[in-house]
């Protein structure tokens, strides 16, 4: 799914990601209207570095004179960069007299691309779109973040485009009521989405008067209550250079950036500094519950403990404590209770401890109507059991070890790194935090983790948060208890077995993935969901070791490992440290190869299945997909919703899985690929070792990709739900991925429409520009058989029915040619240049080239898009939307009956 362009609220993940952040200081004072007396201010003129530090990694941390922050990393993997800047003293927690009105936020839209003194918002959507950059915004509850990433050579406009939107929005009146209006609509939308009720519940209950308690996008009146000119001074007094922290990672020139941000920031001198108090949360005497009915068939419950903030010693210890019960299948609350009592759907836990306010431990989980409440007991139990029994040495041995591959994993895109590099900072003061916190929880005793599971997992501080069915909510009762990379090379095996390596030596990793061809393409109506549990059950059992010893093992290296299946392929795929490869390599063969799918692991991962079939039901999102697929055309390969129905999922058998694996997964339909820090002869020795002794079939028949996807008429079908929102999804009978004309050419009309990756084009900047929706994107559903071109909305209810139309004009318009040579010319520039910063790590430079050689289009196809793309003409966008954008399927979503 395509993120927003302009302000598609990353503020919910950046809730979630934000455990390092800024340390608070002192209450906001009145703040005078007059300037600041002249003899205070720096003369403009270009600010001088009055700093600059060479750390390890090749990071140079500098300050300039005006106070402005700068970190740069040189990577040279990939010719991309990403371009940030993180405001500090801004953020729900941070706002001050203007608490609640959510004004970082409501700024966030408005500075985003918006205008300049120095260019239209017009004029800034052109130039990033011209140059292929992909940008977006986030708001969190201590700082507010703005990112372009864009190709290595254009980093300097980038530089441009951000240190302008950090110093000279011109607040265009047109511009704010547009985005009030979005941030108004996000404000109802809010309420249907189940993580972010979730969270505001959570705050709410276990904090009582810290700031960080309210929601990030604040309160509807209070919004309704802040003039415009209220907003424009916060800018002006947050937005200075002494508040922000800029940071640029990617294939650059260190000294080059740094000339460039310099120059940037010519005349614009230091700020007031800001002081802000933040009161500190009165200890937690006794329980707390919150509880909440929303739409859906599944209880969503948080349990929680207040804890402590990030400059606390007992925060490693807490960390070690979350791996140890939800990381990894073999952790003791998946193991046992999602696995081995079936009490649950999905597990996690997390220790939460930003800088600036006290902290807490939480675990969330999901079950059915039937078990929520034994679950919750179970979890209370489990995490109980810390405080009385001292971890084993080989399970701290292994949190250890996944906190240690979690950092290196983290450096592997610009993107992470320099998220990485830019919170550090702004948590600790120093943007290799990570580095030092890793060493710290090597040091950590079984003894630690029980103390502080003594001091802090205590009953009377309990905090339980649960949201229910209609229906379903329980009485309230309280709470209870930079190297060599190298070419792929192609080998055959005798046996038929395809096999691509590449040495990358960036990073001490490797990766291994198999992929069979298989999926919806050989599923039926009656087997549906047949190929996903058997994706599911490959690591569940060989011969001599189970399921939880195959996740323990994995756990053990810090090992990235899993298992499944899509549309097209079965596949596994694990990632390891450079030095745990090859017994890794071993184990992950034998899953993959020779399963023994046994019967009790089976009947868990058919409960899951079927569990998650009902979870559908949660979401608009999940209905509405599966009310399309179900109104696909029979012989198309898309019909079938990959996770099946319950009534097909539910007449499978382990000997359906079986013969499903023995049919398949043969070398002749198989290829695997290494990418990372090892020698290609041992990498091919090693694989060899492990799959060259599969016995191909010689009666095989190579899998039809030839499917019927045609629409004789159009369709329409409506569902009523108990959702207050409405939903769309429009899909057109469109290409495959093997016909490479006709699907380049519907590559750009997607994005003439819809944008590339990122939402943009005729749909988004109509409908979203009028506030008509909340989102809007178009997608290409292909693989090797012939797919759809879908259009996807969240809109009000009473809007649906002018929202298609609306769609459809856009559609009419594409068939009678309507499109101007800049449209165009735009969409294959943005196209490449985007497509240029996809499959940036290992892993997906080795998906994309196995798929691309699965499919018979070769494993260096992907080296062709760029002339593909730039061989299209305006003549072939209009042909296609004339030859496939005619009948279609319709389903919409609403309260209504009809």
């Amino acid at each position: 799914m395509k993120l927003m362009k302009k302000n598609v609220c990353l503020t919910v993940i950046a809730i979630a990601l934000c455990s390092l952040a800024t340390v608070a200081t002192a209450a906001e004072p009145p703040r005078p209207a007059d300037p600041a007396p002249a003899a205070e201010a720096e003369a403009p003129g270009v600010p001088e570095f009055k700093a600059v530090r060479k750390l390890p990694g090749q990071i140079t941390m500098a300050t300039l004179s005006n106070g402005l922050t700068v970190i740069v990393q040189e990577n040279h993997v990939a010719p991309v960069a990403t371009v940030r800047c993180y405001v500090k003293n801004t953020g729900s927690a941070y706002e001050g007299r203007y608490l609640g009105a959510g004004i970082s936020h409501v700024l966030e839209h408005v500075v985003s691309g918006g205008t300049t003194t120095k260019r239209t918002e017009k004029e800034i959507e052109k130039i990033i779109d011209t140059f292929g950059g992909a940008t977006n915004a986030f708001t969190s509850t201590n700082m507010t973040g703005y990112f372009i990433d864009c190709p290595a050579k254009q980093t300097m406009r980038a530089i441009d485009l951000v240190a302008d939107a950090m110093q000279h929005v011109k607040f265009e009146p047109s511009e704010f009521a547009r985005e009030l209006k979005v941030v108004r609509r996000e404000l109802a939308d809010g309420e249907v989405n189940r993580q972010r009720v979730q969270w505001s519940m959570l705050s709410k209950t276990i904090y009582t008067q810290h700031p960080i308690r309210h929601p990030i996008i604040g309160y509807i009146d209070v919004l309704n209550a802040t003039s415009n000119e209220t907003i424009e001074d916060f800018y002006r007094s947050r937005y200075v250079p002494n508040n922000q922290i800029f940071v640029v990672v990617g294939d650059v020139d260190t000294q080059a950036v740094l000339d460039e941000i310099a120059r940037q920031w010519t005349g614009t001198p230091r700020g007031r500094e800001t002081l802000i108090t933040l009161p500190e949360e009165p200890e937690q005497l006794s329980p707390r519950e919150a509880v909440r009915e929303m739409d859906g068939s599944t209880y969503s419950v948080t349990l929680a403990w207040p804890t402590v903030k990030l400059s606390h010693r007992d925060l490693y210890a807490l960390d070690v404590a979350a791996y140890i019960l939800a990381e990894g299948d073999s952790s003791r609350l998946v193991r046992r209770i999602k696995y081995e009592q079936q009490l649950v759907l999905s597990i996690g836990s997390a220790s939460y401890t930003p800088a600036y306010a006290r902290g807490f431990f939480a675990v969330m989980a999901n079950a059915q109507p039937d078990k929520w409440q034994q679950a919750s007991d179970e979890i209370v139990r489990d995490v109980y059991r810390l405080r009385e029994e001292l971890v084993a040495p080989a399970e701290l041995a292994k949190a250890k070890k996944q906190k240690a591959a979690e950092l290196v994993f983290g450096q592997q895109t610009v993107q992470s790194a320099a998220e990485s590099l830019g919170r550090n900072y702004l948590s600790s003061g120093d943007p290799l935090f990570d580095h030092a916190y890793v060493k710290n929880i090597q040091q950590v005793t079984a003894e630690q983790i029980r103390d502080v599971a003594r001091r802090y997992f205590v009953p009377g501080r309990l905090n339980r948060i649960i949201i229910a069915p209609p229906g379903g909510a329980p009485e309230r009762t309280g709470a209870e208890a930079a190297g060599g990379e190298g070419n792929i090379r192609a080998v055959r095996l005798e046996n038929g077995l395809r096999v691509l390596i590449k040495r990358h030596a960036q990073l001490p990793m490797v990766n291994l993935q198999a992929f069979v061809l298989a999926g919806s393409l050989v599923d039926s109506e009656a087997t549906a969901g047949r190929s996903a549990l058997v994706g599911a059950m490959l690591d569940k059992g060989i011969a001599g070791r189970s399921a939880q010893q195959i996740a323990q093992y994995f756990d053990s290296i810090g090992g990235q490992f899993g298992t499944g299946a899509g549309r097209n392929t079965a596949f596994g795929s694990v990632t390891t440290l450079r030095e745990d490869f090859p017994e890794a390599a071993a184990l992950f063969a034998e899953c993959f190869t020779r399963p023994t799918f046994p019967e009790d692991e089976f009947k868990k991962m058919q409960t899951l299945a079927l569990g998650a079939i009902a979870r559908r039901a949660d979401s608009p999102q999940g209905e509405i997909f599966e009310l399309f697929y179900d109104n696909l055309p029979a012989g198309s390969p898309y019909h079938l919703l990959q996770g099946g129905k319950k009534e097909t999922v539910e007449r499978l058998a382990v000997e359906d899985l079986r013969k499903y694996h023995a049919k398949y997964f043969v070398p002749n339909n198989m290829i695997v690929t290494v990418f990372g820090d090892v020698d290609e002869d041992e990498a091919l020795k090693l694989v060899k070792r492990h799959f060259g002794g599969l016995k191909p079939d010689p009666d095989f028949k190579p899998i039809d990709f030839n499917r019927d996807n045609a629409i004789p008429k159009t369709i329409a079908r409506h569902k009523q739900t108990g959702k207050p929102t409405g939903m769309i999804l429009m899909g057109y009978p469109g290409t495959g991925i093997l016909d490479k004309r006709d699907h380049a050419a519907m590559t750009v009309l997607d994005a003439i429409m819809s944008g590339y990756s990122y939402p943009g084009g005729w749909l988004h900047n109509e409908l979203r520009g009028e506030g008509l929706v909340y989102f809007v994107h178009a997608m290409q559903i292909a693989g090797p058989a012939p797919g759809f071109f879908a259009v996807m909305c969240q809109t009000q209810p009473e809007k649906i029915d002018e929202v298609v139309g609306r769609i459809r004009q856009n559609v009419a318009r594409a068939r009678e040619g309507k499109i101007t040579a800049e449209e165009f010319r735009t969409a294959l520039q943005m196209i490449t240049a985007l497509h240029a910063q996809a499959n940036t790590t290992i892993a997906a430079q080795a998906r994309q080239a196995a798929l691309d050689d699965l499919y018979g289009l070769g494993y260096d196809y992907d080296k062709t898009f760029d002339a593909r793309i730039e061989a299209v003409t305006l003549e072939d966008v209009v042909r296609v939307a004339k030859k496939y954008l005619n009948h279609h399927v319709l389903v919409t979503l609403s309260p209504a009956e009809k």
